[in-house]
């Protein structure tokens, strides 16, 4: 065997095709939404008005509370109506404010704010004492 060729094994690796990602996911994801869509859509054609009438109120306001605005159970904040304040009234409620003012734990400042500068334009028209002076 001294002119025998040797045997030589060649071992190969199976090529893999590579990962091929999941994009086919996305793609079914797709198709099975837009075939819940459709079949909602369906669905709402052949129900009652009322049925449509509810499902159009829920998608208006999901929550609930569009009848719920405001601070009290009396509804929508448009049934608020703001009593008026007679003028005479005015000096009493304005002491009433400052007293409130004074008693609380910390000290109020108002002089960058607008409700002050309107005081102060109605107070020299008047002649009266400012608010910001009665507070400090």
């Amino acid at each position: 065997m001294e002119g025998a060729r040797p045997i030589i094994v060649v071992k190969k690796k199976a090529a893999h095709a590579g990962h091929h990602g999941g994009a086919w996911k996305v793609a079914y994801a797709d198709f099975v939404t837009a075939m819940m869509a459709l079949f909602i859509v369906l669905w709402l054609l052949n129900t009652s008005k009322p049925v449509r009438e509810a499902i159009a109120g829920y998608f208006r306001d999901p929550a609930g509370t569009a009848g719920k605005l405001g601070t009290s159970s009396e509804g929508p904040g448009e049934k608020f109506v703001p009593t008026p304040v007679p003028a005479d009234d005015m000096a009493k409620l304005k002491d009433e404010i400052e007293k409130a003012m004074r008693r609380l734990p910390f000290p109020v400042k108002l002089a960058g704010c607008s409700i002050a500068r309107r005081l102060q334009r109605k107070e020299a028209a008047s002649g009266e004492a400012s608010l910001q002076t009665a507070l400090h």
